[in-house]
C-alpha cells in the first residue's frame, strides 16, 4: 500500500529497543512495530513513506544558556561561541552535529539550548537513510512544570521543559532508577536554577510507563523520589510527535559510504564478467565447439580470480576493523589521562587534587568470549569542598572526549586530613 501525502515514518528509541511509528503531523502517530534491537542498523520492516529519526539522549549533550541579545540573527554565532567556550564543538568534517533551540525571549535576553551530537558509531544509523533527524526529547510532549523521566534503549533519561520547548535533558548513569539517579537529577536542576535558566523548581516528576517489564517498580520510584526530594508518580508515556520544523542535525552516514563503495566494486566485477562473456561469445562464433569450450573455461577461471581478489580485499578490510579498537588513539593511556585532567574545575587554583589515575587498556582472555579488550579507568582524588568534586564528576560524565566510557560515581568520603575524598571508575561502553 502506497503512502499518503503527508504521511511519515518515525524511528524513535523505546525502553529496550527501537520503535517504528507511522502517521502524519495532522492526524498523529500510532505505533507500527517495535524491536529489541538497540543498534538502529539491525532494525528492519520500515513502511513506505519518508523516514525520520529521533536521536537518543545518550548520543546528545544539552548546553542551555542566556544570550545578551534579542536579535535572533546573532544567535547562530553566539551558540557556536558558547560551544567553543565549553570545549565541546565537534569537528567540521563529521556532518552537521550542532544545533540550538530558542525557548524564551525575555526583554534584551534570549534563552536557548545548544545541542551537540556525538559522531554516530558503526551500527547507530539505520540501513535506510532518514530524511531528517531530531532529538527524542523534542519528539515527546513534556509535562508543564514537571520533570519527565523515561527509559530509552536500556538507560534512564530525564528532561525538563519551558512551556512547550525543551530546556534541558540528560542520560542518567547506570541502568537503575534509584536514589542516586534522583540526586543526579536534583543536582542538574539546582545548577540550572543557579544559572538563572530555571525559574522555579518543578512541582514533581513523572515516571513514564509503557505497561511492560521495563517500567520502574514502586520501590524504585520511591527511591528516586527520595533522591530528587520531589514527589514522583508513574504516568503513561505519551505518543511521539514530529517537531516542525525539525532540527538541522545531519550526522555523517559512514555506513552509506561503505555500501556505495561495495556497490561500486560489485559493478566493476559484473562489468568484467559481461566483458569476458562477450569474448566467449565471439570465440564461439568463429571457432569450433571445442575451442569455444576452452574459451568458456578460461572465462570461468578469470571470473574466479576476480572473485578471489574481491574476497581478499574484504578479508583485509575485516582485519583492519578488528584491529581498530587496539590502535584507536582515543584509548591511549596518555590521551585518556589528559582528557580526565581537562575535566578538572578551576585548574589554576587546583581545588581538586588527583591522587591516582589508573588506566587499564589491554587484551584479556574471557571464557566463552575469547580475547577481549579491557578498558577501565580508576580516578582517585580529594578536595576541601564537595561542590568542586561534584563539578568534576559532572564534567567527566558530560565530556564528549570521554563519551566512550560509562562512569560510576559513588558518594564522597571524609578523609583523615579532614578533606573529602572520592574514587570514580569507568568502563568502556562498547
Amino acid at each position: 500500500m502506497s503512502a499518503k501525502k503527508g504521511d511519515l515514518t518515525l524511528l524513535i528509541p523505546g525502553a529496550s529497543g527501537w520503535e517504528i511509528w507511522k502517521g502524519s503531523a495532522a492526524a498523529g502517530l500510532s505505533q507500527h512495530s517495535e524491536s529489541e534491537h538497540r543498534r538502529a542498523l539491525n532494525v528492519s520492516g520500515f513502511p513506505s513513506g519518508p523516514l525520520q529519526m529521533a536521536l537518543p539522549v545518550r548520543q546528545l549533550l544539552a548546553l542551555p544558556f542566556r544570550a545578551q541579545t534579542n536579535d535572533l540573527a546573532l544567535i547562530d554565532d553566539l551558540a557556536e561561541m558558547h560551544l567553543e567556550r565549553n570545549g565541546v564543538r565537534p569537528a567540521l568534517d563529521g556532518g552537521q552535529l550542532t544545533d540550538h533551540f530558542v525557548y524564551a525571549v525575555e526583554g534584551d535576553e534570549t534563552a536557548l539550548t545548544a545541542v551537540v551530537l556525538s559522531t554516530p558509531k558503526e551500527g547507530e544509523l539505520p540501513k535506510r537513510s532518514p530524511q531528517a533527524f531530531d532529538l527524542s526529547p523534542r519528539c515527546l510532549p513534556l509535562p508543564q512544570g514537571k520533570v519527565a523521566v523515561w527509559k530509552e534503549l536500556g538507560r534512564w533519561v530525564f528532561a525538563i521543559g519551558h512551556g512547550d520547548k525543551v530546556l534541558y535533558f540528560q542520560c542518567l548513569p547506570g541502568e537503575r532508577l534509584d536514589e542516586r539517579a534522583g540526586k543526579d537529577v536534583r543536582l542538574s536542576l539546582t545548577q540550572l536554577q543557579l544559572q538563572g535558566l530555571l525559574g522555579t523548581m518543578p512541582q514533581e516528576a513523572q515516571i513514564w510507563t509503557t505497561g511492560g517489564t521495563n517500567d520502574a517498580r514502586p520501590e524504585e520510584v520511591d527511591a528516586f523520589s527520595r533522591g530528587l526530594a520531589l514527589e514522583a508518580h508513574p504516568s503513561p508515556k505519551p505518543n511521539p510527535v514530529w517537531p516542525t520544523p525539525p532540527s538541522k542535525l545531519l550526522p555523517e552516514d559512514i555506513r552509506a559510504e561503505r555500501v556505495e563503495k561495495a556497490s561500486k566494486r560489485n559493478r566493476m566485477v559484473g562489468a568484467a564478467i559481461l566483458f569476458l562473456a562477450y569474448l566467449g561469445l565471439i570465440a564461439y562464433l568463429f571457432t569450433d565447439l571445442k575451442k569455444a569450450e576452452e574459451d568458456v573455461a578460461n572465462v570461468e577461471r578469470e571470473v574466479e580470480e576476480i572473485s578471489g581478489g574481491t574476497k581478499e580485499l574484504m578479508k583485509v578490510q575485516n582485519k583492519w576493523d578488528e584491529l581498530a579498537p587496539v590502535i584507536d588513539v582515543n584509548f591511549y593511556p596518555y590521551e585518556v589521562y589528559n582528557r580526565v585532567a581537562a575535566a578538572l574545575p578551576n585548574k589554576a587554583e587546583r581545588k581538586v587534587r588527583l591522587t591516582l589515575i589508573d588506566i587499564i587498556n589491554q587484551p584479556k582472555l574471557v571464557e566463552g568470549q575469547g580475547m577481549v579488550m579491557v578498558r577501565d579507568i580508576v580516578v582517585k582524588g580529594e578536595a576541601a569542598d564537595t561542590a568542586d568534586i561534584a563539578e568534576f564528576s559532572i564534567a567527566l560524565q558530560r565530556s564528549d572526549e570521554l563519551s566512550g566510557f560509562e562512569w560510576t560515581i559513588p558518594p564522597v568520603q571524609k578523609t583523615r586530613t579532614g578533606s573529602w575524598g572520592f574514587t570514580y571508575t569507568a568502563k568502556a561502553n562498547f
